[in-house]
């Protein structure tokens, strides 16, 4: 009886609670901490966005100042001033759009991973139902099975009994 096809049935059964349980524990689990570290990221990149908006808008000023005290006194040393500052200002504001992309992008992987996850969680949900309502069906069926053969055994033991005493 271990080789009908119900006796395998058991088996994969077994299987898919087993990879519905997986997926359940690997889509809650590998998403849910990388979209922690993401967001995590993201607020640090924003941060860093604002200072150095901060540290743009500071150094525009200080041009702007530099520029008016150059065109009172003619000064040179406070046109170079000008010119460096102008010119950190634009690595600045590169380096902010920089980060601002890797932001969007990082949002992009946040999203990815929500999809992952509510994908993958329903189905493990589905596998392991299906697998423990399946594999309880079958355990139940040959839990029959052994309870009639022990009932035909013990039969054929009292059989043996009477045909043993009239012998």
């Amino acid at each position: 009886m271990e080789n009908s096809f119900i006796g395998g049935s058991e088996n994969l059964y077994k299987y898919l609670v087993t990879i519905g349980l997986l997926l359940i524990v690997g889509s809650v689990y590998y998403p849910l901490k990388e979209k922690q570290s993401l967001e995590l990221l993201k607020i640090e990149l924003q941060a860093e966005v604002k200072q150095l908006s901060v540290k743009v808008k500071s150094n525009a000023k200080a041009v702007e100042e530099l520029k008016n005290k150059a065109m009172v006194h003619l000064d040179s040393v406070a046109l170079l001033k000008t010119s460096e500052l102008n010119e950190q200002n634009q690595i600045k504001q590169l380096e902010s759009e920089r980060k601002l992309s890797e932001i969007s992008n990082r949002s992009w992987y946040i999203k990815l991973y929500n999809i992952l996850f509510w994908c993958f969680f329903p189905i493990g949900i589905v596998l392991s139902t299906f697998g423990f309502i399946k594999w309880n069906k079958v355990k139940k069926c040959d839990d029959e099975i052994k309870t009639l053969e022990l009932k035909k055994l013990k039969i054929e033991v009292n059989n043996l009994d009477k045909n043993k005493d009239l012998i």
